[in-house]
């Protein structure tokens, strides 16, 4: 059974309980025939809109289960689309829940999972008591042409957060390291001019402020 990562990184406005939601985040799986796939979702507000929509092959069923193992929602009929509204634990950052999806036909199904925050912390946000300003610091003697990161519980790097411009050899890069999801962990990936992969895992950027790829 492969367990798949997913992270909930939507906020909406600074400074309201409950306001206009933000637009879903959306990740692709694919599912066996007559396979189980279980994915993590880790949801850092206090109410997210999920929704599962397959490519309408096969039947598929659902369970989603908390951090403590409660089942919070299932759909056993004869579709391969649920949706439901997950509730994080008060008093955590962040809660993991675990989507099991099960294949019942004889063909795989690739389906779309989305996250949509409908309601945030007042406080989730780069503005909160969190620093999360960091300096990257590129102490290879090659330049780093690219520099990605995303939250720990997310799925994959994301885009290129150097863009256009470059880090050289013994320069360093203030940034502000934050995805709105009011997380502090992060991965880091640098890639250099001769191609060389540095990483970084696990980052509290709430509390270390310098990052250095060497």
């Amino acid at each position: 059974m492969r367990v798949l990562p997913f992270t909930a990184t939507i906020l909406a406005g600074i400074g309201a309980a409950i306001s206009v939601p933000a637009a879903a985040q959306t990740e692709s799986y694919r599912v066996e025939a007559y396979s189980e796939q279980t994915i993590n979702l880790n949801i850092c507000n206090p109410e997210v809109f999920i929704s599962v929509n397959g490519d309408g092959d096969t039947d598929l069923d659902f369970v989603i289960r908390d951090s403590r193992g409660n089942t919070v929602h299932s759909d056993f009929d004869t579709t391969d689309i649920t949706f439901t509204t997950l509730h994080r634990r008060s008093g955590v950052q962040c809660e993991n829940f675990e989507l099991e999806v099960t294949n019942i036909g004889g063909v795989w199904n690739r389906y779309e999972v989305s996250m949509q925050t409908t309601r945030s912390d007042s406080r989730a946000s780069s503005s909160d008591e969190w620093n999360r300003d960091v300096s990257l610091v590129n102490n290879t003697k090659e330049t780093i042409f690219y520099i990605y990161w995303s939250n720990t519980g997310a799925s994959g790097w994301g885009e290129d957060r150097l863009g256009s411009e470059i880090l050289s050899s013994g320069d360093r890069w203030s940034v502000t390291v934050d995805d709105g999801s009011g997380a502090c962990r992060y991965d880091f990936k640098a890639v250099t001019a001769g191609g060389r992969e540095i990483e970084r895992r696990d980052v509290n950027v709430c509390g270390v402020f310098t990052i250095t790829f060497d």
